[in-house]
């Protein structure tokens, strides 16, 4: 394989790793904010009103609401990366030059992969960990594997994010299946497999009149 070959199959690789884990970045999301959102703020009201109306809380409630909890944090993490909505000191990163800024951006990058990265293997390593000794919650008679073998997973997709956007711009994300803040926020719009938007062909035949 020549140094060219090598380089265009780097290139088609990363172009596959960014166009996957952004879908499945915004999967995730969206099942935190319709599922596991929702069904945590039901739980913990119907909790709560048992508990203190008719004093019969719900025994598995505080081993569900932390399992929805961490399952919600964990889902909106690679999009929170992707979005620029993680959590930085402004105060100082605001005064840095560009040249600083961007080292920070590679700093925090470089951090965050290895970070996920030792979360993601560490998870998928506990899982059959997990699965031999039968491990359930404490007032849950529910396994446990899943839930670590879930966390790996966002882990892993959050690392992917890190590899294929670094500098966390939502601007320049290649495949985007939802538009930034400044068009309008989460809507989906069309992928680029779905060809053109409806108005880029009369805007091709207004061209043409011209």
């Amino acid at each position: 394989m020549t140094p060219a070959g090598g380089l265009a199959w780097l290139d088609r690789a990363a172009e596959r790793i960014d166009r996957w884990s952004e879908r499945a970045s915004y999967g995730l999301f969206r099942l935190g904010i319709y599922v596991t959102m929702p069904a945590l703020a039901v739980l913990v009201t119907l909790d709560v009103i048992l508990r203190y109306v008719f004093n019969a809380p719900l025994q598995w409630g505080r081993d569900v609401n932390g399992l929805l909890l961490m399952m919600t944090i964990f889902c909106a993490l690679p999009h929170a990366w992707d979005r620029g909505y993680h959590i930085r000191m402004e105060v100082f990163y605001a005064r840095f030059s560009p040249a600083g800024r961007r080292w920070t951006d590679v700093l925090a990058s470089v951090s965050g992969i290895i970070f996920f990265g030792l979360m993601a293997v560490q998870g998928a390593r506990f899982v059959p960990f997990m699965i031999g000794i039968g491990e359930t919650g404490e007032d849950l008679n529910l396994p446990l594997w899943p839930f670590m073998g879930f966390l790996s997973l966002c882990a892993f997709v959050t690392v992917m994010r890190l590899f294929a956007n670094p500098a966390a711009v939502e601007d320049g994300l290649r495949y985007r299946v939802h538009p930034t803040s400044a068009e309008g926020g989460d809507a989906p719009i069309p992928s680029a497999s779905d060809g053109p938007p409806e108005d880029e062909p009369a805007a091709a035949s207004d061209e043409g009149a011209e």
